[in-house]
Parts: C-alpha cells; structure tokens; sequence
C-alpha cells in the first residue's frame, strides 16, 4: 500500500497552498483533485495584505505580483436599477492600494484561475505529487494514520493510500467531510443564483467605469454583473425567484434578462454558457475542523459569502497554521499534542469571519447599514484575529478581533510589523515568519538560548533604526518574545525571564 504523511484531498486554492507549504518545510504530500484540471472561472480576485504575508514566508510574494487580474485596476462597486442607470449606491473600493503601515505586503490582484496553476506548479517543482482526475472515495480515520481509497477517474481504478495525516479541502459540499460525520451549523441560505457568462460590448453603457461587480436591482431582474477579461466577456449572476430551475434559463431568456439588467434592450448579446447547478450563497461553518488523524479546512470547513476575498483568505490562513504544526511535528520537534491545536485556533476565527460576511453581503445587496463602518471592521479581522488557546503560552486572554492601529504584541496575537535592519539589509518582523519559533530579546537581555529556536538580539543581529521594536512589543530592553512561523506571539517576558524559563516555554509551545 502507497504511503504518504500528508494526503491532501482537493485541489483548489486551499489544497494547492497547504501543498506548497508543506513542500518547503520539507513535508511530502499527496494530493488529489477530482476534476481533471484547475477551474477556468476567476472567482476570488484578489489576496490581502495578510494571506501575501503567508506567501512571502515561502518565497512566493513577487511571483504572485507578477500576475495581474485583468481586473487589478477596477475599483467601482455599486448599486443601480439597470448597468445603463445612475448609481443608487457607491461603496468603498474594495483594494486599498497604498501601503498599509501594517504590513510589508500589499493587496496583490490576481485571479483564483491565476493563482491555481502558479501554486500547482510550484507544488510539483518543490515535490508535491499532485494528481488531478483522482478523488477520495473512502476513509478509514485510524488512531495511528489514514487509510483512503484514492479513484482515478480516467481509468475506474481504486487505490488504497495510507497517510499519516488527511487534509479535507474538498469544498463547500465537501464529499470527505461528510465520510467524518462532521456537519454544518445550520443557516439561513441567502440566495440562490445562476451564473450566465456573456459576451457584450458595454463600453457607451458603462460610460468607462471600471466595474468590480454591479448589483442590478429592478422588477423584472436581480442580480449582480462582473468582468471576466475587464472588456467584452462578463458573468451575470441572477437571482433565482421561488420556482425557478437552470434549466429554465434557455438562450432566449437568458438575452431578454440580460437586456433587462443591462437597460438596453436591443444590446447585442452573445450567450457563452449557463452554469449547470445553482450557486448557493450562504454562511456556514463546520461542528469541527480536527477529527482524530483529519484535519478540515477552507471551504469544506467554513463557507462564506463572496465578500472581501476572506473565503481565500481564511482558507490560507488555515492552510499554513496546519502546515508549520505538522512540519515539526513531521520532524520530531514537536509533540503530536500541537496538531490539536489547530481547531482550538482556527474555529473560532472562522464562525467570526463567516458571520462578519454574512453582514456584509447584507450591505453590498442593498441592506441598511454602515458600509464604512463594515470596512474598518473587515480590516481589523485582517490583522486584529487573535487565538486564545492554542500552540501559546498566554498572560491574558486576547480579545477575538484586536485593534491593529493598536496591538498588543501579547501572546496569541499577530506579531506587528516593524522595519528592522539585519546584517544591513531592511527586513519587517514579518519576516521572521519561517521553518520554527524565533526568539527575539531586547537590547539587553542576556543568556537565554535553545537550540531548537532562532535568536536574534536587538542592537546584535538586529539594528532598530526607529527604536520602535521594545515599546512596539511590550517589552524592556531585558525583555524577550517568542513569535511562531506564522507570525503569531507565542510568548512574551515583558522584563528579564530567568534562564531557564525558556526551555519550559519551548517545551510548553511545542507540546513536549
């Protein structure tokens, strides 16, 4: 029987990122995708600041840079009655395209049909067997590893594979998750839509707007408009009305809604297709994300509406938290006991930003409320989300979302970005984001080491041109703090820790 230590089913964004993880921790990984190749349909647009900071800890921020969305310079998101009528409603653009002062990396717009192949080829080059055309069947959630049945769809073949380790990323109607007898909690559907894909010169209707998505709201039509190629092809996503089924929407009605929305009524249209199933848009989240050797993430662990690209988001957060937790673990560094962190961390994060979505696609579909208000509150989970519990070593107990104009710099918190100088060359904290646990310590603090961390003094190996790092960190110039490889304070002695201290801590973090 094949055996793997990381069998990942599913191939999209989370599968994809959790591979390229793994793979430069050093981790072989399996992964298989039922469908024969990635999907063609752009979906999420754009990655934050935060899920490039993941991206950058592995050496992938200027490669994902590299490729734009033919969209990357649209910013109107708005309401109207036809796309040809005044805007009933302008909301903020979705990307701010400054430089954030939280953060080294940007917004980065690109497509998911973009990022898919990137990941997938960078995946293979750094190891990954990844297997498109190929699904699992069946599971066998063993205390001592996995046993799936792995089918290729191209010849009928059942393969049984042994895993240490299952990652469920199979999404949203998640086949795997289901063989876990894991459920959903239950929530309202807030709609239903079918996606017709067209082809339409809307350049005198637009009047050189460049639209992200255009919500159409009138008696005949609901639903919302978006660019494929930010020119001639367009996706109209229509709502459906009780009663209504894909398959009545033919040629002919599919022309007379989209002349309907569009406010045009001889416009030239040609329809390219119609999706086969109904989009169902609604915010869930699964009853666990950790069942005995499974490990549940992205949308088959929590789906959300597609709003602030936090689906993505959440799902590389996710991917890499998982990543770092089995990589040691993989090496003998730490205790098995860590990989039960990641449902403690992870689902609490989830079931905040799913019901924070939830809100705004309220907003975005024409709901009262306070747009601006929503945006400051999408940003500060961005950065602000904090994990109680988990793989830390708390002094208090964080709030779930922080302030991020504001950090705490206390463990269970993201570590704040800061512009440092290591051997002359400018570096940010985020940086430290990497194969383990990073000790930084003040200026002053001396006879603290490990040799299962990095350690990099202030005034030593690090220069603090702004001497910002201390009063940024809660630390005295004796003070010391431990930060995760995913950029998350594991620890922190505000004034001298004891020598031995860190050792405990260490062992304590790690499980051992």
């Amino acid at each position: 029987m094949p055996e793997t230590p990381v069998l990942i089913a599913g191939g999209g964004v989370t599968g994809l990122s959790t591979a390229v993880f793994l793979s430069w921790y050093g981790v072989p990984s399996l992964l298989v995708e039922r469908h024969p190749e990635p999907s063609a349909d752009p979906r999420a647009r754009a990655l934050n600041p935060r899920t490039m900071e993941l991206y950058r800890a592995v050496g992938l921020e200027q490669a994902i840079r590299q490729v734009r969305s033919p969209i990357a310079d649209h910013t109107v998101v708005a309401h109207a009655e036809t796309v040809a009528g005044p805007e009933l409603l302008r909301l903020p653009n979705r990307l701010d395209t400054g430089t954030d002062p939280l953060s080294p990396c940007q917004w980065a717009a690109i497509d998911q049909n973009q990022l898919e192949p990137l990941l997938r080829a960078h995946a293979v080059q750094t190891g990954a067997d990844v297997r498109y055309h190929h699904e699992v069947v069946a599971v066998d959630n063993k205390p001592d590893g996995v046993v799936a049945v792995v089918r290729d769809h191209r010849t009928g073949q059942d393969e049984r594979v042994r895993a240490d380790h299952l990652i469920v990323a199979d999404g949203a109607h998640s086949p795997v998750r289901r063989m876990l007898d894991v459920g959903q909690d239950s929530s309202d559907l807030l709609a239903r839509k079918v996606n017709i894909y067209f082809d339409a010169d809307l350049r005198d209707v637009l009047h050189d707007r460049k639209i992200v998505a255009l919500t159409v709201r009138n008696p005949a039509v609901h639903g919302f408009l978006t660019s494929i190629d930010g020119a001639k092809r367009w996706r109209f996503a229509v709502s459906l009305r009780p009663g209504d089924d894909v398959a009545d929407f033919t040629e002919e009605r599919c022309v007379h809604l989209l002349r309907t929305a569009i406010g045009v009524d001889d416009l030239p249209v040609v329809i390219d297709r119609v999706s086969e199933t109904p989009w169902e848009i609604s915010g869930q989240v699964a009853h666990r994300m950790h069942v005995g050797r499974a490990f549940i993430a992205g949308d088959a662990a929590h789906v959300m509406p597609p709003v602030g690209t936090f689906g993505v988001a959440t799902a590389v957060q996710d991917a890499f938290n998982l990543a770092w937790k089995i990589a040691l673990h993989h090496r003998g560094v730490a205790g098995p006991d860590l990989l039960a962190t990641y449902e403690p961390e992870r689902l609490p994060v989830a079931r905040h930003t799913t019901t924070l979505t939830v809100e705004r696609y309220g907003l975005v579909n024409g709901k009262p409320g306070d747009a601006r208000d929503s945006a400051v509150r999408q940003r500060a989970t961005m950065f602000g989300y904090t994990y109680a519990e988990g793989a830390i070593v708390a002094d208090s107990t964080p709030a779930l979302v922080e302030d991020p104009d504001h950090p705490t710099a206390a463990p269970g918190c993201r570590a704040p970005h800061i512009t440092l100088e290591h051997n002359g060359t400018e570096v940010s904290t985020v940086d430290f984001m990497g194969r383990g646990l990073v000790l930084v310590t003040g200026p002053a603090c001396r006879n603290l080491s490990d040799p299962r961390i990095e350690h990099h003094r202030v005034g030593d190996t690090l220069h603090d041109p702004t001497g910002d790092f201390t009063r940024r960190y809660g630390i005295t110039d004796e003070g010391a703090v431990l930060i995760r490889p995913d950029g998350f304070i594991a620890w922190r002695s505000p004034a001298a820790p004891s020598p031995d201290v860190l050792r405990t801590v260490v062992d304590q973090v790690l499980f051992r």
